[in-house]
């Protein structure tokens, strides 16, 4: 996989708008040949199975161009068996029409007896051909569909392997509305052109080129009083394709706010219940589908009137072959080729039109897959901030010294949110982060974690600094609770071993009871086979706390992280939990984010931020002899308690 995405890699800056996180679509430019290209180097491995199932339609369609040829000598023949049969003679006519198809091997004279045989010969042949060509059909489909799908299983399956290598300032920014559209509406667009892009290109342009070969053949005067509708048909098509392809990006941009639209609407639902938007939410929704529709609709207006008039361009042509073909007959120009070669130059003018009516619906499916394609791609190319170097190392099994050295980080570089942190935390150690709410709190759990990179100082494990060590090696060795934790849809059991798949049931039953959650998950309606449905809604907030905590301490990490850990968690139920921890986390390094007395007082060490500085440190006893900001936040929490 990494050699397939390193493929994918080869953007160029642009100071176009982001395609992956703007409001805004990127405006019209003519096919971009640089996505076109990459999109090919996505293709390549497929190629023979391009090529398979491209040789395959070609011949499909070029047995399918014989048609004519076959239609234009049975009316001949049809016509001149009539007339000979009529006039009582021998059908020289008959003679000259098997001969121009079948060569020598038609006898001098014929019968009309002996001429149906013939002509009976040759329906059977057509029979023949039109069957072969039918089989090869169906065969190139299965082919290329099979292809394409392959194509498009690949995109999913590296948006998503690229999605989970990305850090979490790519979320920060990234809407999640915007992120399933990349996944969902994007790769589909795409589609139609993984699928048959190239074979339309190569199949529809040959059928093209011969059908006017052939057209020139049957009777050039014919060709040559239609041929001036080709420049009018590329200045059609130069009209029509950029204005087609500004709507285009238009609709997928008015998709892609719905979606996003949606997306938070169903995640924030608690909060749109509780405040009763549901009805101004709607009117914001029925807007964005409006705009949709109405953009929508006007790509469809436009196409409305493409289509009719190439359909206007087509009966033209077939108006002027049958005029024109009709006075060559009547004048007796074209006594020897007969009424056959006017309806061969018709159909061939059929043939001729077909693949521009296909290319002018596939150029509509181009761009919108461009348009898809350019933001896939974008989103394939994001660099993740937080990565492991070229030369990191798997970090050995830890004990849990953590140091920040002068550390200085903000989500935004420009913005800092902590400033010159320095701290120092032993193994076995618990810390409390406390602190008014910005202050900081979370964000050192973070760093700890390596979901961001400090833009100042560094944070070392162990003596080594996280920056240079792999990120599995280091995770591995970590545990984290947070305040609103995520369950993924399955049972109990599933969500405990998320961390550790490889553990059995026993191990997990252990754990529960050594940490003190057994008795609670035991009590759900199924025990540890229990649904805990999507994102955990079959659970209370409180018992998904428990299977958090339960997952992190299985996992048995070195150091802990605990945001708001037990926020969620009733009194009684914290209490056994402390108790468990106060036993379990000896040689393991703790970091705990609490409002809690009980967890602060519990401590071994305090830091007390305040505007992402640390302002004080130490123990209970120690900062409230001291009567700073922790001693204020200490009164002013005992006064609200007792109060």
């Amino acid at each position: 996989m990494t050699t397939l995405l390193s493929r994918l890699r080869a953007r160029k800056g642009s100071s176009a708008p982001d395609p992956l996180t703007s409001d805004e679509e990127s405006r019209y430019r003519p096919i971009e040949w640089s996505l076109i290209r990459k999109l090919l180097r996505t293709l390549a491995p497929y190629k023979w199975q391009y090529a398979l199932g491209i040789s395959v339609a070609w011949t499909h369609v070029m047995m399918d161009l014989m048609g004519p040829q076959f239609v234009g000598t049975i009316v001949n023949f049809i016509g001149d068996i009539l007339g000979e049969t009529a006039r009582g003679q021998s059908s020289g006519f008959v003679e000259w029409g098997f001969k121009k198809f079948t060569g020598p091997i038609v006898p001098a004279d014929l019968s009309v007896t002996q001429a149906i045989g013939y002509l009976s010969v040759i329906i059977a042949i057509w029979a023949l051909t039109v069957a072969l060509s039918v089989i090869l059909q169906r065969w190139a489909i299965l082919i290329m569909v099979r292809t394409g799908e392959n194509v498009q299983f690949f995109f999913r399956r590296a948006l998503f392997e690229h999605l989970q290598k990305l850090d979490m300032s790519f979320y920060d920014k990234t809407k999640l509305g915007r992120i399933i559209s990349r996944c969902t509406s994007d790769i589909g667009g795409m589609r139609e052109v993984n699928v048959w892009g190239i074979a339309h290109i190569v199949i529809q342009g040959s059928s093209m080129l011969i059908a006017s070969a052939m057209l020139w053949y049957t009777d050039w005067r014919l060709f040559v009083s239609v041929v001036w509708l080709g420049p009018v048909l590329f200045l059609v098509n130069r009209y029509f394709i950029k204005r087609s392809a500004v709507r285009w990006q238009v609709v997928r941009e008015g998709f892609t706010r719905v979606s996003t639209n949606l997306a938070e609407n169903i995640n924030g639902m608690r909060v749109v219940t509780a405040f009763n938007r549901q009805d101004p939410n709607l009117a914001v929704f029925n807007r964005l589908q409006v705009n949709n529709t109405t953009n929508n609709l006007s790509a469809a207006r436009l196409n409305g009137t493409y289509q009719p008039t190439l359909e206007v361009i087509r009966y033209v042509g077939r108006g002027i072959i049958l005029v024109y073909g009709g006075y060559l007959i009547a004048s007796g120009q074209m006594q020897d080729r007969g009424v056959g070669a006017v309806v061969q130059a018709y159909l061939y003018w059929d043939w001729f039109m077909n693949p521009i009516l296909v290319l002018g619906n596939f150029y509509n499916q181009l761009m919108m897959a461009m348009a898809g394609a350019e933001r896939v791609f974008a989103l394939l190319e994001t660099q993740p901030r937080v990565t492991d170097t070229p030369d990191a190392k798997p970090l050995p099994r830890i004990q849990g010294f953590v140091r920040f050295e002068n550390v200085t980080f903000g989500y935004d570089p420009d913005r800092p949110v902590l400033h010159d942190i320095d701290f120092e935390a032993r193994p076995g150690q618990m810390f409390a982060l406390v602190g008014h709410t910005g202050s900081g709190k979370s964000s050192i759990i973070s760093l700890i974690a390596r979901f961001y990179q400090p833009q100042k100082g560094r944070i070392l494990i162990d003596g080594h600094d996280i920056r240079y060590v792999t990120g599995e090696s280091l995770h591995r060795q970590m545990g984290l609770v947070l305040q609103v934790n995520y369950l993924f849809s399955g049972t109990v059991l599933d969500n405990i071993r998320y961390a550790r798949p490889q553990a059995t049931e026993a191990q997990v039953i252990e754990a529960a009871k050594q940490l003190g959650t057994w008795d609670a998950i035991a009590s759900l309606k199924n025990g540890l086979e229990t649904d805990v449905g999507e994102r955990g809604a079959n659970m209370s907030l409180g018992q998904r706390q428990l299977i958090c905590f339960t997952r992190a301490y299985l996992a048995d990490p070195r150091i802990f992280m605990l945001d708001e850990a037990t926020s969620a968690v009733d009194t009684g139920t914290e209490q056994l939990i402390q108790r468990s921890l106060e036993r379990l986390l000896q040689g393991r390094t703790t970091f705990v984010v609490a409002h809690r007395l009980s967890t602060i007082l519990r401590s071994d060490c305090i830091l007390v931020m305040d505007q992402g500085r640390l302002i004080e440190r130490g123990t209970h006893a120690e900062l409230i002899s001291r009567g700073g900001k922790y001693a204020h936040l200490y009164h002013q929490f005992a006064h609200s308690t007792a109060d």
